[in-house]
């Protein structure tokens, strides 16, 4: 099984590999080599993609790896929509489809949900056929097993259990914070990222926390929400039930708090220097720096500013936001990085469709 892992992790990472190709790299015998071909072949693991230029003799046979022989599905429903992703073996969105769905915590409208997905994974056509999970990116903090939402005030789901899906839905499915989902896409996309406090500045603000290159949710799977970090003592009401929490200072719609406008206009705004986004946002930024000076005291890592709001900062505004947070920093020499997150299309719904693509990979592959 060692062999067959490494011949198919040599294929995945090196698309377009010949026999000739893996015996070099991975210092393996040719029969050996020529039966685990075979079997990840006959598997659908892999396939024949044409031949390399002959040198002399018979042209090399290529074999690459089967980005589709398992698709996984990503849902994120929000107060008015809901958004699914298919997503193959290279983390890449195959297909997409939206609905309009106003949000009611009710049996009707999970089985609609179901209803959705079904017919989802039905238009895949013979990919349907290759589905292994669906996992529900969730505004809500998530049990350890995946199961249930253990706090969900955002949307008044607080108790939903995955069985409302499991029970209609005839592949697995789970739930994992769209935060969480966030970073896992993070990573995904840029594997050389080691420790790091991924904020993620969307209608109501989310965190995640990566420490050695993986995703550490925590027992009780709080690990990042720093948007109930306590800001302001005695500030504004959270959703919560508590004030003054970061969430009521830093999520994207304070920007447009009382403002009929999106945030591409705000920031229009704030490019042409008008005064009053400008000053908005210079208060909004003072805030999110008290909240990432919090967390880096305790956690000494790199930062990663995403999400709705996120995605229209530019360079400049980054270090802006950095040199904000020395100012008010207990250590005036802290050397840490701030950077711009991915900012992917539908990166919390990819993200959750990689937990069955990360699992399906290392039973494949091996686990790193």
């Amino acid at each position: 099984m060692h062999n067959r892992h490494q011949v198919l992790d040599h294929i995945y990472r090196n698309q377009g590999s010949s026999k000739q190709d893996i015996m070099r790299a991975l210092n393996m015998s040719l029969p050996t080599i020529t039966q685990n071909l075979r079997d990840l072949e006959s598997d659908g693991l892999i396939r024949r993609g044409g031949f390399l230029k002959s040198t002399g003799g018979r042209k090399p046979q290529i074999y690459t790896f089967n980005n589709r022989a398992a698709i996984a599905i990503g849902v994120r429903m929000t107060a008015r929509q809901i958004i699914l992703c298919a997503v193959d073996l290279r983390g890449t969105c195959i297909k997409r489809a939206t609905g309009r769905l106003p949000y009611r915590h009710a049996h009707a409208y999970y089985h609609r949900i179901c209803q959705l997905i079904e017919q989802f994974i039905g238009s895949l056509g013979e990919d349907s056929e290759h589905v292994i999970g669906v996992a529900f990116c969730m505004q809500g903090i998530v049990s350890a097993d995946g199961r249930s939402i253990a706090f969900g005030d955002i949307l008044g789901n607080t108790g939903l259990s995955v069985d409302e899906f499991a029970r209609e839905l005839t592949v697995p499915c789970t739930f994992i914070h769209d935060s969480d989902a966030s970073a896992m896409a993070e990573l995904w996309m840029d594997p050389s990222i080691s420790d790091a406090l991924c904020i993620y500045l969307e209608p109501y603000m989310g965190g995640a926390v990566i420490i050695d290159g993986r995703l550490r949710q925590g027992g009780t799977m709080k690990n990042g929400t720093i948007e109930h970090m306590t800001l302001v003592p005695d500030g504004d009401d959270c959703y919560c039930g508590q004030k003054g929490c970061a969430d009521v200072y830093c999520s994207a719609r304070v920007l447009l708090e009382h403002r009929d406008e999106t945030l591409d206009e705000f920031f229009n705004q704030v490019r042409d220097d008008e005064y009053a986004h400008r000053r908005i946002f210079g208060v909004y930024l003072d805030h999110l720096a008290l909240a990432i000076k919090n967390m880096c005291t305790v956690l000494n890592c790199d930062v990663i500013v995403g999400g709705k709001a996120g995605q229209f900062f530019t360079t400049d505004d980054i270090a802006d936001l950095r040199d904000r947070v020395l100012r008010i920093s207990a250590f005036p020499d802290d050397d840490f990085t701030i950077r711009k997150s991915v900012c992917h299309p539908d990166q919390d719904v990819i993200g959750s469709a990689l937990i069955y693509v990360r699992e399906f990979m290392d039973s494949v592959c091996g686990a790193d």
